[in-house]
């Protein structure tokens, strides 16, 4: 049976930014309509306005020199810069982990796109020789991870993650273990979605497995912030309960993997199916709806927001948090669990609490 975690670790606040809204309770409102790609009509996207930063924190030029999706992540990490200052903290003992999306705003650039016109056949070939290597995780990983620690306070252990639709569920496990191991006292996850470019297109279902043709995408960001205690949360907070991620190169041990991934979560607060009151996963993969759907319906965020790839993870706490039919008292456990083509599997367990039980 897989260890508990060996220290309490609480998710005290979140703030999110989506084609639905900024609220947690957005994602619990009407669904937006898609709209045309401007490069692709004939595919619809969730398009998010690039939000302007606040002057307090980041300076003018960061607005001018940082693409989309840094400008909505660095927006949802200034949200939680009152609640960091809260903790009363020193800077060294607040960790920083981040979901790096894999596909950013210049990569590929239209040298690709127009060399793969010209040879359809050789379509990686000229995406990889005509895009720069490593431009995306460069770009987050210098600059802008650095203006949330610069901003935020945030100088302890740092870690970006990059590993297609599971990067969400690794960054907080890395964050969780450095609080649980006693190397920080809290943690910022933060997380952003690709722009929608013709990068994100070029390579779904190919370097990007987290879509496939006709998989509606959109733009948004996230972030989390944990602590050993809820005690300065100002609303309903969740303890991370169990975790699991497990890696099959071949489709056809997806159920096994996926099986275990659920069992290995589970296990680690000595739960079963029963227990779970939310479940959220994907209700279009027709392999959790066999493994889940008989203990209730599966419930996401995605018609919503699109598919978020790196940022998915944190935006589905953010529903699992923000949703206006769970019981205002009494703690229960919800289930986040997701799969892709690449053959990742993860799963995470919270209890869902209100601020005075926690501790």
């Amino acid at each position: 049976m897989s260890q508990p975690i060996p220290t309490p670790v609480y998710l005290i606040e979140a703030a999110l930014l989506n084609a639905a809204g900024t609220a947690l309770q957005d994602l619990h409102g009407a669904a937006p309509a898609p709209q045309p790609v401007d490069f692709l009509p004939e595919r619809l996207a969730h398009v998010v306005q690039a939000p302007r930063l606040p002057g307090d924190l980041f300076d003018r030029k960061i607005q001018r020199s940082v693409e989309a999706q840094g400008l909505r992540l660095l927006h949802c990490a200034a949200r939680l810069a009152p609640a960091v200052q809260t903790l009363q903290l020193p800077a060294s003992r607040i960790a920083l982990t981040a979901a790096i999306p894999e596909v950013d705003a210049p990569s590929p650039c239209w040298d690709a796109v127009e060399a793969i016109a010209e040879q359809p056949d050789k379509l990686l070939a000229q995406l990889f020789a005509n895009t720069p290597p490593l431009h995306a995780l460069t770009l987050l990983n210098s600059s802008v991870m650095a203006y949330v620690a610069e901003g935020l306070g945030c100088n302890g252990v740092m870690g970006g993650y990059c590993a297609q639709g599971n990067a969400g569920l690794d960054a907080l496990i890395e964050a969780v273990t450095q609080i649980a191991e006693d190397r920080a006292d809290a943690a910022l996850v933060v997380s952003s979605s690709p722009n929608l470019t013709p990068a994100l297109y070029l390579r779904e279902g190919v370097s990007y497995p987290v879509g496939q043709a006709g998989t509606v995408y959109g733009e948004g960001a996230a972030a989390l912030l944990l602590a050993r205690s809820p005690a300065t949360a100002t609303g309903r907070v969740a303890r991370i309960a169990g975790y699991a991620r497990g890696y099959s190169a071949a489709m056809e041990r997806g159920e096994a993997l996926a099986e275990r991934v659920l069992w290995q979560a589970l296990s680690q607060e000595k739960l079963s199916l029963s227990d779970i009151g939310l479940i959220l996963a994907d209700p279009q993969d027709a392999l959790l709806v066999s493994l889940l759907g008989g203990h209730g319906p599966l419930r996401s965020s995605r018609q919503l927001t699109g598919e978020l790839g790196a940022s998915a993870l944190l935006t589905e706490i953010g529903y699992a948090l923000g949703d206006p039919a769970e019981p205002a008292t009494g703690g229960h456990y919800a289930l986040l669990m997701s799969r892709n083509l690449a053959g990742h599997c993860g799963a995470l367990v919270l209890e869902i609490l209100n601020p005075e039980q926690g501790v």
